[in-house]
């Protein structure tokens, strides 16, 4: 490695032997009055250098002082970061982000912020793969490549090492949708018992358990037959609303907590906001439904809780999504149907359109998937079409025969 040492406070950029190009940038100095370098690399002069231009912009923009003291750890970085994209997450989500963080990262918190390696991140990595789940190594390394990125853009650190970190790889899920028949068995139960038009909008037009319990009359319209999807109902993790945490004392237990329980929130992505075509069939019971819950209100009297829900409680709250999980849980086993998830109600409308000959990109848009890489899981069925397809085209150009 050969290198001309700059003057002092002065950048500097060189080559080492191995052909990588580094940049050295005198930040300011800390509290301390100790100078500040920040270290950035990359494959070619030209990326160097215009990294180096952006730290010497920064630089300039705080009159010297440097943006860390280099004092500075992961575990104080993540702190300030899960406070920083708060209000800009939803709630779910922070929760989640806090959640993975405060469970898996303990290990390297007390690590400065600009020590860090990629190798530390790897190991952390297969570590949560190995004791918990591929899944949770995945979702922690793209909440921590989140938190490095704003840290790199700060000035922080040089560079993300969560962006050359080896992710474990998730297994395939398989998806195990209910069979036709036993999508009738399962309706059939349900015609007898209260909100039984829930499972019919979950298993034919494959509504997010959040998205059902949130619909509202005013999205229904029985005349045009449509339905809009515009919000969900979740429920909010509850925060503390004293100055300080006491051993045993958690949040939910917190007699002045606040911002948690079921609250209304947008749909899961952009493309979750959309507006669907109701099935004919499926109209009568739509009504009848509206007729049986208009007896309820009236039942209920003054303590009817008008929020304009289509699948309430008997006073109109909100459905419990646990009390929800446990309905449809009874009545599988009322069908005799083998044990399955909530969430297969959507995977089993899915199959259904495919099974169909939808369009697959039709198909996204009625389930308000934002990915087309969601569409793999049902690859079993695409497969089964573009046999079809191939006979069809076949029968097309050389007739049954083949001659």
């Amino acid at each position: 490695m050969s290198r001309t040492r700059s003057a002092n406070g002065r950048s500097s950029i060189y080559k080492d032997s191995a052909g990588t190009w580094h940049g050295w940038v005198t930040m300011g100095r800390d509290d301390n009055g100790k100078l500040v370098r920040r270290h950035v690399r990359g494959r070619t002069r030209a990326s160097v250098t215009e990294r180096v231009a952006d730290l010497e912009r920064e630089r300039a923009s705080t009159s010297g002082r440097a943006a860390a003291n280099g004092r500075q750890t992961l575990g104080d970085w993540l702190e300030e970061w899960l406070v920083l994209i708060k209000r800009s997450r939803k709630p779910r989500t922070f929760s989640t982000y806090d959640a993975l963080i405060r469970t898996h990262c303990q290990q390297l918190k007390k690590v400065k912020l600009h020590d860090v390696t990629v190798r530390q991140i790897d190991d952390l990595l297969d570590h949560v793969a190995t004791t918990v789940s591929a899944t949770t190594a995945g979702n922690l390394h793209r909440t921590l490549r989140a938190a490095f990125s704003v840290a790199v853009r700060r000035g922080l650190v040089a560079s993300n090492p969560c962006r050359y970190a080896t992710v474990p790889r998730v297994s395939h899920t398989e998806v195990h949708p209910l069979s036709v028949r036993e999508v009738h068995d399962l309706l059939t139960v349900a015609s007898g018992a209260r909100n039984a038009a829930r499972w019919s909008v979950a298993l034919a037009l494959g509504l997010r358990q959040g998205e059902s319990l949130g619909l509202r009359w005013e999205d229904v319209d029985l005349e045009s037959g449509t339905l809009a999807v515009r919000r969900q109902l979740q429920r909010h993790p509850w925060e503390h609303g004293c100055a300080e945490d006491q051993p045993g004392h958690t949040a939910a237990k917190c007699p002045r907590r606040h911002s948690g329980g079921l609250r209304f929130d947008d749909t899961k992505t952009g493309a979750g906001r959309r507006v669907l075509a109701i099935p004919p069939q499926m109209l009568p019971q739509l009504l009848d439904h509206r007729r049986a819950q208009a007896a309820e209100r009236l039942k209920a009297g003054s303590d009817w809780q008008d929020l304009d829900l289509v699948f309430p409680r008997l006073d109109g709250s909100p459905t419990d999504p646990r009390h929800d999980h446990r309905a449809w849980k009874s009545l599988l086993a009322r069908a005799g149907i083998r044990d399955a998830r909530l969430h297969d109600a959507r995977h089993t409308a899915a199959t259904l359109l495919l099974a169909q000959g939808v369009d697959g990109r039709v198909v996204m848009s009625l389930m308000g998937w934002s990915q087309a890489v969601l569409l793999t899981r049902y690859q079993h069925v695409i497969d089964t079409m573009r046999i079809d397809a191939a006979l069809k085209i076949g029968s097309a150009i050389w007739g049954e025969s083949g001659a």
